[in-house]
């Protein structure tokens, strides 16, 4: 596998106090290293086939434990987000074996419009 930098993967958590309007940030609960992946023509065309889209496929080594409805931030490997400070909603997990049979998680990314402030795992 060829790393192009870290993915976080984060939960959606309401950090408002009990009582008072929801404040959602993201919570980082771990981290991998990941390779872009090409997004094929049939998945666009799929996507786009309900109203959905991909805008970026990525491998990590196995993961069970992240889920769709996740978030994913992408930075290099020293942890500087990326260019845009891209924010993505993962729309699906497939587990999966690569060339050499080795467990590898496959995510399908949607960059978010609006982006939420992140907390790290310690608060």
């Amino acid at each position: 596998m060829k790393d192009a930098g870290k993915i976080s993967i984060c939960d959606l958590v309401n950090t408002a106090e009990p009582g008072a309007m929801p404040k959602e940030k993201l919570q980082i609960l771990r981290a991998h290293l990941f390779e872009e992946r090409v997004v094929g023509y049939g998945r666009q065309y799929a996507a786009k086939g309900v109203s959905e889209r991909v805008d970026m496929q990525i491998r990590t080594w196995r993961d069970a434990q992240v889920h769709i409805g996740q978030y994913a931030l992408l930075t290099d490997y020293e942890g500087q987000a990326n260019e845009n400070g891209d924010q993505y909603r993962i729309d699906n997990v497939q587990q999966n074996l690569d060339d050499d049979g080795l467990k590898v998680t496959d995510y399908s990314l949607y960059r978010m419009d609006n982006l939420y402030e992140v907390i790290s795992e310690t608060t």
